[in-house]
């Protein structure tokens, strides 16, 4: 919350060029009024060029004064090459209270953008094709507590700050759309692709966090480091009220006092030896007494900052804030980067940290060991390199289809969305496929036109719109394999149409809008109102499921639970949850995706993955958007398996799903999976479930309140639909998957017209999937490794490769 900003003055051979030389940035809504800036001081010489006006072409507010704190380079030949610049020059906390104005706060830069390159030498970096970067600083407003990350941090981003001057009274609501103000007037000048990050440190990661509920559609990202969410829970709010009562000499000793719970010394102490390596011991000991006189002279200017009835201000503001946003956090679609100090000991962020993972849909956490409420301060921590080496950073937006404009951020809707990065793939996978994968080592086959297979996606078509089409297995076990395949192999997001249950709030309502019905009206209700729908995290286990269902089981992988499991999978080597990273210092770190309840987590991990609730309207954005999608014509029935039923198909009867493609000429690929039903024992089915006295009739009517999804594209044919999965048990020891993709069929619009052709092309989907189901249940028997134990060895044996299976093409 509050900054030990250091000072450093770097006093190079530039010294002698003239200073007071301003630095213009364009107008905002704000009055021009001098604020705090710096700039790169470059080598004497005739040959330095002016600094580039594109640097700070499309800041907001005010008129930068680089007084004695920046040293302006000479005039002379601006074509002449440049010499090695000095490091950046720094503001110290002074410069920050000599601000004499009341506000109101202004979006600006701190550093001139050139400095990151031009201090190391490095070519200039072209501003704009790196990712915007907003940071919301602590409750002193100053912007200065991340100054350690700014070099760095510039050289991955756009990055402006958002300054609020001492005696500023903007409460935390008019915070807000400031914030909102700039980011509506800036990204719509970006390219859609291009992606907005939103850094929010303490006070600022609050902030932060009411940032994205307002402009859902400007941010992309949410990296919050100690995010002060934690307000209520520390001792603050029964201080700030006394804080005025405070005589006002003992007030100027308290940063004094205060410095050790802000900051751990020795981090702190150590951040002034970076970038000496080498460097002799007398010139370590000086840097380190330079370090320790700059933390104790910024100290005492902290209560001129924030003065007693300002720092109470501050925390007021705070509470409002933290108020404000604590029933935001469910409905966050962003994705969010939690980074926290295990030894802060001015908020809680130890506990918070974990609370907010579970609170917010799409967060992963990190803890750093050792460190404190400043950690952006300490030696050893490099932000930017945190979020590349965690896979949060990108350069740009890669959505699952090609996009004119920004909309919000929503998942489980209709509408492109960005596909999960590599390592946000991986950590899914550690969590919920990878021990699925050791066990059953599934093979996919696809099959070019004209019926030639070879292993691998290679041959699924690369033209959109693409629909795949294929049969369910027990318990939809094999779907989470499916769409890491697509991703890790083709870099293609799958957007399955799934089940409206799982987009419901409650097993106990009607499932609101998602109703899988065909009405456009009531379809375009509920896909607008899915982003509330895929929240909730944090729920509880009140969501009425039996402990059997896949949906609970599965979730529980992705939340951390099912531990049942867990010997045998040490045996396999799963890695289990988290699969975190060390610290930036060495000390072991954790990162993991979002922790909460299994059917939460469970629609979360859908909802990232692309899936939408099942209707005609959805399916039509879809394709019409150019997108690959993923339907199982059986649904429910054909995933709740009963007795006797295995690889058995139960489509509807009608073929409104062919006419649907047909429309935007889709290509489909039917395709056949084998593997997951008879590696299961169905114990009872949900015949036999329901007709189970007490039990039964809380099953059926929990199964009657559920929405239905066989209406438009999925008519019902005489089988009911019955969300009632069957309970089973594993068969050991396990089968091998097969996934066989066959030959594309072509659609053309005018197909359309033609009734007769559309129901010929759905009985050659289906008698494709037929048939591709035949073929791999008799090609398996010639794999040599079809058995668990040999697959197991030849795979220990050889570790990376896949043991091999039965040739494709016989």
């Amino acid at each position: 919350m509050l900054s030990l900003a250091t000072s450093k003055h770097h006093a190079g051979p530039s010294s002698s060029a003239p200073p007071g030389q301003r630095h213009r940035l364009a107008t905002g809504r704000a009055r021009r009024r001098p604020v705090l800036a710096a700039a790169a001081a470059d080598a004497p010489s005739s040959s330095a060029s002016e600094p580039s006006s594109s640097s700070s072409s499309s800041c907001s507010g005010v008129s930068i004064d680089a007084s004695s704190a920046a040293v302006a380079p000479p005039a002379g030949n601006s074509t002449a090459p440049r010499r090695a610049a000095a490091a950046p020059v720094r503001m110290s906390l002074r410069s920050f209270v000599d601000m004499d104005d009341g506000g109101p706060p202004r979006v600006t830069s701190l550093l001139d953008p050139g400095a990151a390159s031009l201090a190391d030498g490095a070519a200039p970096v072209d501003r704009q094709h790196l990712p915007l970067m907003l940071y919301l600083p602590g409750i002193d407003g100053s912007g200065l507590a991340a100054a350690r990350q700014f070099p760095s941090l510039l050289r991955s981003f756009d990055l402006r700050t958002l300054v609020t001057p001492p005696l500023d009274r903007t409460p935390f609501e008019g915070l807000v759309q400031i914030a909102a103000d700039f980011l509506r007037a800036e990204v719509p000048t970006l390219p859609p692709t291009r992606p907005v990050y939103v850094l929010g440190e303490s006070f600022g990661g609050v902030l932060a966090l009411a940032l994205a509920a307002e402009v859902p559609a400007l941010v992309d990202r949410l990296v919050l480091v100690n995010p002060a969410t934690s307000f209520k829970d520390s001792l603050w709010p029964v201080l700030g009220p006394l804080l005025p009562q405070v005589p006002a000499e003992l007030y100027r000793a308290l940063p004094l006092a205060l410095a050790p719970v802000l900051g751990n010394p020795i981090n702190l102490l150590a951040a002034g030896l970076e970038g000496s390596a080498g460097a002799g011991l007398q010139q370590m000991g000086e840097q380190l007494v330079g370090t320790a006189t700059n933390l104790l002279q910024q100290l005492p200017v902290l209560a001129e900052i924030l003065p007693a009835e300002t720092l109470a201000w501050k925390l007021d503001l705070l509470r409002q804030g933290s108020v404000a946003v604590e029933p935001l956090l469910p409905n966050i679609q962003q994705r969010v980067f939690l980074l926290v100090g295990d030894q802060d000991l001015l908020i809680p962020s130890k506990e918070e940290g974990p609370r907010l993972k579970r609170a917010l849909p799409r967060a992963q956490l990190r803890v750093e060991r050792g460190r404190s409420h400043a950690l952006l301060q300490e030696g050893g921590v490099d932000l930017a390199s945190i979020l590349e080496e965690e896979g949060f950073y990108v350069r740009e937006r890669c959505m699952s289809a090609p996009i004119s404009k920004r909309t919000a951020t929503s998942f489980g809707v209709a509408a492109p969305v960005e596909l999960p990065t590599p390592k946000e793939v991986q950590r899914y996978a550690e969590q919920a496929t990878a021990f699925g994968r050791r066990l059953a080592s599934p093979v996919f086959i696809s099959t070019a036109p004209g019926g030639a297979r070879c292993l691998g996606l290679s041959q699924i078509p690369v033209g959109r719109p693409l629909l795949l089409v294929g049969n369910h297995q027990t318990l939809a076990l094999d779907l989470g394999v499916l769409t890491e395949q697509f991703l890790k192999e083709q870099g293609v997001l799958l957007r399955g149409l799934a089940h409206p249950a799982i987009f419901s709030q409650s097993f106990g309502g009607s499932g609101g809008g998602s109703s899988g019905s065909d009405s456009e009206d009531e379809q375009r209700s509920g896909s607008e109102g899915s982003s509330s729908t895929t929240s909730g995290s944090g729920s509880g286990r009140s969501s009425g499921l039996p402990a059997w269902d896949p949906i609970q089981g599965f979730g529980d992988l992705l939340s951390g639970g099912g531990p049942s499991f867990n010997p045998l999978r040490s045996l396999l080597g799963s890695r289990g949850e988290g699969g975190g990273s060390g610290s930036s210092d060495g000390n072991a770190s954790r990162s993991s995706a979002s922790a909460t309840d299994g059917r939460s987590a469970f629609r979360e991990f859908m909802t990232t993955f692309g899936a939408v609730p099942v209707s005609g309207f959805n399916m039509h954005r879809l394709l019409a958007s150019g997108e690959a999608v993923l339907l199982f014509p059986g649904g429910v029935r054909e995933a709740y398996k009963r007795r006797g039923e295995d690889y058995q198909l139960f489509w509807p009867e009608k073929s409104e799903f062919i006419r649907m493609a047909a429309r935007f000429g889709a290509t489909i690929v039917p395709f056949a999976a084998v593997g997951v039903d008879d590696s299961l024992n169905i114990i009872a089915d949900s015949t036999q479930l329901e007709a189970l006295p007490v039990v039964g009739d809380a099953l059926r009517r929990r199964a009657g309140s559920m929405p239905q999804a066989r209406r438009g594209v999925s008519a019902a044919s005489a089988e009911e639909e019955s969300f009632v999965a069957p309970l089973a048990a594993p068969r050991l020891p396990p089968g091998r998957m097969y996934f066989l993709f066959q030959e594309p069929i072509q659609t053309t619009p005018e197909d359309v017209k033609d009734r007769a052709r559309c129901d010929e092309l759905y009985r050659q989907t289906k008698a494709s999937v037929q048939e591709g189901l035949g073929w791999l249940l008799e090609q398996r028997q010639r794999d040599p490794y079809r058995d668990f134990l040999p697959r197991l060895a030849r795979e220990a044996a050889y570790p990376g490769q896949q043991a091999p299976t039965f040739p494709v093409n016989p």
